[in-house]
């Protein structure tokens, strides 16, 4: 019985390829080796290069490629259902955003504030007495008139704040900003001599003469400075990342298809390429007589038989390796080489180009947010400060006065500064934080909000299943006055601690000091102590740094020592490969369901079910098709998670460095999982076994020269797997697509949308969600491995991938303008993805080495294959000195600013713990109907007392929406 049985080969169906085939092959392979095994027992002296019941090395690999080859019908009607997809997916969100505004622009109904029930009302009356033209006029203007984003107004002084884009109306309005960013995008990467190619617009000049002039509008950097002012530097750094790929493989693209007509010119005009092809069908009846010739015991007839597996056709429909270099050798691999010389100069200018633009805009915001308290703090780690009598260390007022030494040496006592850390345990503050937002003032609102809305008497609230059970209830304003004590225990509590973090004078010191912050007068000031103190600590074995916003601070972690925060990391690096290597454990549930067929014939029962009747057959058949990819797709969503809490458990001090940790771990362990371990090895392995008797008995040269075409096959079998890229990157584009319509959202909300009672609850379940780097990076990473490593082997992969980027821009675009909330960072993640944009070309740059080493056998080819290597590590280092944002450029830059801080009290402000800040209070999570919301405050007096931040005026979070009708 052949390894992979022909009834229920998963192969015939070309959209159930998927990874799990790399699982297939190892199965097949274990289950050859084993067979060998047992025939070594039996006759000693067989040749290396047999295998059980006749099989080779050969064999396997071809049997790996086959697996991979899927047809060129299969790949246009994959692209084609999903054109017909992505359009109507793009026809429903366009349909369904106006209407739903609480589910596709929560970001928006955020922040902007809606109209009172009397403006509306006028409005309408005023509309009503209007004639068709004049109301169409009217809402013409109003659309013009509407601000550019929300809230309107400037910043505070030196301050960012969030803002959302408006909703431009229409049924596909939401694509023109997209398109007017993408005409700024192309217009500014013309260069003057092509100007005649942009588009002309009629004007006036003095003297009445209408003449036609270029259309002018706002540069690349003004565009993305607008962009910087309402969403922040994080999610500007996503999107020159997305625009960085997206016209890197679009031009990537066009000599692709000129690379794609060589290959097809050497495969079927030239000696150096063939027209030989493994076709699916062709392939199964191979399979079917190698396992039958193999039992005649004659061990070249299998390698007889597969070759009649193979096809020879020059038609690119019948054979789509004509497109790629998977036939070619010899001096035909030249061109191949250059494409990759071409591929390595356009990622370095592409980059170049990205990496100076964005360090223009990290200027700008870094003069932008010259008053916050975090650019004007250095923090700094790995202290070991202690009660030490020989140092005159024994207060908390000693300790800061030690490390204001440390950081600012001789000139201390002429820069006026304040040190901060953390003099007592913030654990009980947090918990009774954490117990207060999620009990306490979450039911004290909602009792609120179901009292307000439901008018007729008051209600019963009950905690819990046990409390009803047992009739421990309370009213509405027993809540109310319950979260309110609370509240004022919590401030009690801050006020205190603020108070002992002051007055340090005679506070004994306890414990050991493992960090701090130290702010001076002005950012400026900051950096230039930065510049001068960070080798000096480094030196010393501290690391420092500009701290980070107080919120993106994991104070747990910072309040660990050095030795605690390297054993959990270095715990926290075995316990990731061990999670690794427990996802073999879906691996295997997706081998087993893969192989279904294999399972069907060793077992009677499904044997017999299977024969029985056609619709166990098609059940089996569905089930081998949809488990495999499912199971994958649950747990390559849920590994980020658990990365992430991971890496905050092994130390990160901040949000950034969680971020940059998951990317990282996410980059290597789609690397090794994708294309290393199942791409590379299992053949390499298999080779090793087919010489592993003859090294040491026979030169290199000898083995080498032994193994004839075995090393072609093997670079073959790799570039097979490129037609399945083909197919998988439709799917991805849909799956992109599809993030439009919020689908994971919704059904993950589902519970919550099925429980909603009041207008809260709603404001409440359709809060924004959090920006994270790592979830919406995760689904680049490996489509950016992919592609780089494929460009000079498989151009068609290029064309797709061009594809699927500017669908992923489109769509994450939408997304981080209108969905996605920032929890600011500052950019911290742009060094980590222009590095793996690095490491994938060199990635790239290795695979042509190993293939022409393999197919050419020419150590001149491969050096010059593999000197591109060099260019990539070497302008590493140019980026590091040039354009790195602590770097020397940057510092000579951002201080030719005249900042407006250097006209305020020459005094330094004091850093602020998280907790401890006067608007710790939950936000945009209460009562959102402002007739609501003035009845709750009749009715319940302590409610604006509950809802008050600090000195500020109570957060109410009212959108001043007009009074809905009651719910019966």
């Amino acid at each position: 019985m052949p390894p992979y049985p022909a009834r229920y080969r998963l192969s015939d169906i070309p959209h159930a390829r998927g990874p799990s085939f790399h699982r297939q092959i190892f199965a097949n392979l274990s289950h050859t080796l084993a067979a060998r095994a047992d025939d070594a027992d039996t006759t000693p002296q067989a040749s290396a290069s047999t295998t059980a019941n006749g099989i080779t090395a050969s064999d396997l690999i071809e049997e790996a490629e086959e697996h991979w080859n899927v047809s060129a019908k299969s790949i246009l009607a994959a692209w084609a259902l999903t054109a017909a997809g992505a359009l109507l997916i793009v026809l429903i969100y366009s349909a369904a955003r106006p209407r739903w505004k609480l589910i596709y622009l929560p970001r928006l109904k955020v922040r902007k504030t809606s109209r009172t029930p009397e403006e509306k009302r006028k409005e309408k009356e005023m509309l009503d007495k209007m004639g068709a033209r004049d109301r169409k006029a009217y809402m013409d203007k109003k659309e013009e008139d509407k601000p550019d984003y929300y809230p309107e107004g400037e910043n505070l002084k030196g301050k960012w704040v969030a803002r959302a884009p408006r909703a431009v109306k229409g049924y596909f309005g939401w694509l023109k900003p997209t398109w007017r960013e993408t005409m700024v995008e192309l217009r500014s990467a013309l260069p003057r001599w092509m100007d005649f190619l942009i588009p002309k617009e009629t004007v006036t000049d003095e003297k009445g003469r209408k003449v036609k002039q270029s259309a002018s509008g706002p540069s690349l950097f003004e565009q993305d400075l607008k962009t910087l002012h309402m969403l922040g530097l994080d999610a500007v750094v996503y999107l020159i990342f997305l625009r960085l790929l997206k016209y890197l493989f679009t031009a990537m693209a066009f000599l692709a298809c000129l690379l794609a007509i060589a290959n097809y010119y050497l495969n079927t005009q030239t000696s150096y390429g063939g027209t030989s092809a493994v076709s699916p069908t062709e392939a199964v009846e191979g399979a079917r007589r190698i396992a039958e010739t193999s039992t005649a015991s004659a061990p070249s007839s299998s390698s007889t038989s597969a070759s009649t597996a193979g096809s020879n056709s020059t038609s690119i429909i019948e054979n789509p390796q004509l497109l790629t270099a998977a036939n070619i050798t010899s001096n035909g691999l030249l061109v191949h080489v250059s494409f990759e010389w071409i591929v390595t100069m356009m990622v370095v200018v592409f980059v170049l180009k990205a990496c100076a633009h964005h360090l223009k805009l990290v200027q700008e915001w870094t003069h932008m947010n010259y008053n916050e308290v975090s650019f004007k703090t250095l923090m700094i780690t790995n202290l070991a400060i202690r009660p030490n009598p020989s140092k005159s260390i024994s207060t908390v007022a000693d300790a800061k006065r030690e490390i204001k030494s440390l950081i600012l040496g001789p000139h201390r006592s002429k820069v006026d500064s304040s040190v901060w850390f953390a003099v007592y345990n913030m654990n009980p503050l947090h918990e009774k934080m954490e117990e207060f937002k999620k009990k306490k003032f979450k039911w004290a609102i909602k009792a609120v909000s179901m009292e307000t809305f439901y008018e007729g008497g008051e209600g019963v609230f009950y905690d819990s299943c046990s409390g009803r059970l047992c009739g421990l209830s309370k009213s509405a304003q027993d809540r109310v006055d319950d979260a309110l004590t609370e509240k004022q225990n919590i401030e009690h509590l801050q006020d205190q601690i603020r108070k002992g973090q002051v007055d340090v004078k005679y506070t004994k010191l306890k414990g050991t000091v493992t960090s701090a912050f130290l702010t001076v007068p002005t950012a400026k000031k900051a950096r230039e102590v930065l510049k001068d103190s960070r080798d000096k600590l480094k030196e010393a074995g501290y690391h420092i740094q500009r701290a980070p916003r107080s919120q993106n601070v994991l104070w747990q972690n910072l309040e660990r020592d050095g030795k605690s925060r390297h054993s959990h990391a270095v715990l926290g690096k075995v316990i990731l490969v061990i999670i690794c290597f427990i996802n073999t454990i879906p691996v295997m549930i997706v081998t087993v369901l893969a192989n279904l067929s294999t399972a069907i014939d060793r077992w009677p029962t499904l044997a017999k079910l299977t024969e029985s009747s056609d619709i166990w057959n098609a059940i089996f058949t569905v089930i081998a098709g949809i488990l495999p990819a499912t199971i994958a797709a649950l747990f390559s969503y849920i590994l980020p998670y658990i990365m992430r809490r991971l890496s905050r458990w092994s130390g990160a001090l901040t949000r950034g460095q969680l971020d940059k940790a998951v990317i990282r771990q996410l980059f290597i362990f789609l690397l090794v999982s994708n294309f290393i371990v199942f791409s590379l090895l299992g053949v390499l392995y298999e080779t090793y076994l087919t010489i592993s008797e003859d090294i040491g008995q026979e030169s290199w040269s000898t083995i080498y020269a032994s193994l004839g075409d075995v090393p072609a096959k093997i670079t073959r079998a790799y570039i097979s797997e490129s037609l399945y890229w083909l197919s998988w990157y439709p799917i991805r584009s849909v799956v992109a697509f599809l993030q439009l319509l919020q689908i994971p959202r919704l059904i993950v909300k589902t519970p919550q949308l099925l429980t909603i009672k009041t207008p809260h609850d709603l404001a409440e379940v359709a809060q924004p969600e959090n920006f994270e780097y790592s979830h919406l990076v995760r689904s680049i990473i490996l489509e950016l491995q992919v592609l780089l490593m494929y460009a000079p082997l498989a151009p068609v992969v290029v064309i797709c991938a061009a594809i699927y980027f500017w669908t992923i821009y489109v769509v994450h675009t939408n997304q981080i303008k209108y969905v996605f909330d920032s929890k600011e960072t500052d950019g911290k993640c742009w060094k980590v993805i222009i590095n793996r944009v690095l490491v994938a070309t060199v990635m790239m740059q290795i695979l042509m080495v190993l293939t022409v080493t393999l197919k050419t056998r020419s150590a001149a080819m491969a050096v010059g294959a593999g000197l591109p290597i060099g260019v990539i590590f070497l302008f590493k280092m140019y980026l590091r000195r040039h354009y790195h944002p602590d770097g020397e450029l940057f510092s000579q830059y951002i201080d030719k600013y005249e900042d407006d801080d250097l006209d305020v009290d020459n005094y330094a402000p004091e850093y602020e713990h998280e907790l401890l800040r006067e608007d710790w209070m939950p936000k945009f999570k209460t009562v959102k109907n402002k007739v609501l919301m003035a009845r709750a405050m009749k009715r319940f007096p302590k409610l604006t007392e509950l809802l008050k931040v600090g000195q500020e005026e109570p957060v109410t979070g009212t959108t001043k929406k007009s009074k809905k009708k009651k719910r019966r």
